[in-house]
C-alpha cells in the first residue's frame, strides 16, 4: 500500500486595498460608458482654456534645443500645462505620476493615463540624473525638484499617447498664435522675452546666437515662439539654461557696438543738449543713418521698444511698422526727423517715466 501524502493548499485571499481599487475602477468605467464624451465639446473647452490669456497660452508649448547629430532644428511640442488642460476637458480619464525608483544616480518617474471609456491605459517612464558632472549627488531639495519635474514630463507623455493628437494639435497651434501675437505686438513682446532671459543672467548676445540673429530687430514671430517655448521648457524642467544657451555668443555687429562718449564739460554738455542733432547728408546710405541712431540710443539709454512707441504715436502711417529697420526702409524721412530732433525725442520718451 502506498501512502498518499496530504498537501495543504492555502487559499489566496485578495488584498482588501486591491479589491477596493478594482471596485472603484469598475464603477468609473460604468460611469464613463453611461456618460460618453462629446469630442466637439472637448475641443471647444480645450481651446477656451488654452487661449484664456497670453500667459496661459505661453505655457501650453515648449521648445528644446536641437539634438546632436540631428537636423539642427529646435524641437517644439505641447507642454504639461497643455496636458493638464487635456486631462481636465477630455473626460473619463484616470491619470497620475510618481517616482518609482532612485538608485542614487538616476531617478525614474512613471506616468499613467487610463481612458476609462475606451479601456486604453498607457504607462510611460522617464529617467533623470540626480548627480553633478563630478558625480556628487544633488541636495535633497534638488532631488525633490528633479523628481517633480520628471513626474510632470512622464504624465505629459502618457497623456498625449491617450488623448488623440488630432484634438490637441489645432488647440496647440492656436495657443501659440495667442502667445506670440502679431506684427503689431512683436516689438513689445520680443523685448519682454529678451528681458525675461537677461533677468536669469543670460546675455543678449547668447540669445541672439541661439536664434541665429545679430540684433533684437532681427527677431521674428517664429523666433519669438522659440524663445517662449524655451522659457516654458526651463520652467518645467525639460531642459536648463546652460543646455539652451550653450552656443558661443557672437560679437555685436558694428552698428550695435557701444559708442564711447567724448569727455565734455558740464556746461558744454548742457548747451549741446539744447541743440538738435545735425541732419545726416541726404546721400548717406540707410545703414549709416541706422549706425548714427543706434549710437545715440545706446548713449542715452533708449530702447527700441520705447523709440518705436514714440514713432508709432507721433508719426502718421507708422503704427503698422514693427521695427526701426522697417521704418527706415519704408519711411526713411521719419528716421531723419528723429535724428534731427533727438534731444526732444529723448525728453519726450523719458519724461513720462520720470513723472511716474
Amino acid at each position: 500500500m502506498h501512502e498518499i501524502a496530504e498537501i495543504e493548499i492555502d487559499a489566496v485571499v485578495p488584498d482588501a486595498l486591491a479589491v477596493m481599487e478594482r471596485a472603484a475602477i469598475d464603477s468609473q468605467v460604468s460611469t464613463a460608458k453611461k456618460y460618453p464624451r462629446s469630442l466637439s465639446m472637448v475641443k471647444a473647452k480645450m481651446l477656451s482654456f488654452a487661449t484664456l490669456d497670453q500667459e496661459t497660452a505661453s505655457g501650453c508649448f515648449f521648445t528644446l534645443p536641437a539634438r546632436k547629430g540631428g537636423d539642427g532644428k529646435s524641437i517644439q511640442g505641447p507642454s504639461i500645462r497643455m496636458a493638464e488642460i487635456a486631462l481636465a476637458t477630455y473626460q473619463n480619464l484616470r491619470a497620475g505620476a510618481r517616482v518609482i525608483a532612485d538608485d542614487g544616480k538616476i531617478i525614474t518617474a512613471q506616468g499613467v493615463c487610463h481612458d476609462l471609456e475606451n479601456n486604453v491605459s498607457i504607462s510611460v517612464e522617464v529617467k533623470r540624473r540626480v548627480t553633478t558632472k563630478e558625480g556628487r549627488r544633488f541636495s535633497d531639495d534638488m532631488v525633490v525638484m528633479t523628481g517633480n519635474a520628471a513626474c510632470s514630463i512622464a504624465l505629459r507623455n502618457a497623456t498625449f499617447r491617450v488623448v488623440p493628437l488630432a484634438l490637441v494639435k489645432p488647440v496647440y497651434e492656436q495657443a501659440k498664435k495667442v502667445a506670440i501675437g502679431d506684427a503689431k505686438t512683436l516689438v513689445s513682446r520680443r523685448a519682454d522675452a529678451l528681458a525675461h532671459f537677461t533677468k536669469m543672467g543670460v546675455k543678449k548676445e547668447q540669445v541672439f546666437a541661439v536664434l541665429g540673429v545679430n540684433a533684437l530687430e532681427d527677431i521674428t514671430l517664429d523666433h519669438l515662439a522659440e524663445l517662449i517655448g524655451y522659457a516654458t521648457a526651463i520652467k518645467e524642467g525639460d531642459t536648463s539654461i546652460d543646455e539652451v544657451f550653450s552656443k558661443e555668443a557672437k560679437p555685436l555687429p558694428p552698428f550695435l557696438a557701444p559708442v564711447p562718449s567724448p569727455a565734455v564739460e558740464p556746461a558744454a554738455k548742457a548747451a549741446d543738449a539744447m541743440q538738435f542733432i545735425a541732419p545726416p547728408p541726404s546721400e548717406a546710405p540707410k545703414n549709416e543713418v541706422m549706425v548714427q541712431l543706434a549710437g545715440h540710443m545706446l548713449k542715452d539709454g533708449v530702447t527700441e521698444a520705447e523709440l518705436m512707441q514714440h514713432i508709432q504715436t507721433g508719426y502718421a502711417d507708422c503704427d503698422s511698422l514693427g521695427s526701426l529697420d522697417e521704418v527706415n526702409e519704408v519711411k526713411p524721412s521719419v528716421i531723419n526727423s528723429v535724428l534731427r530732433k533727438w534731444s526732444l525725442v529723448v525728453k519726450a520718451i523719458k519724461t513720462p517715466k520720470a513723472s511716474e
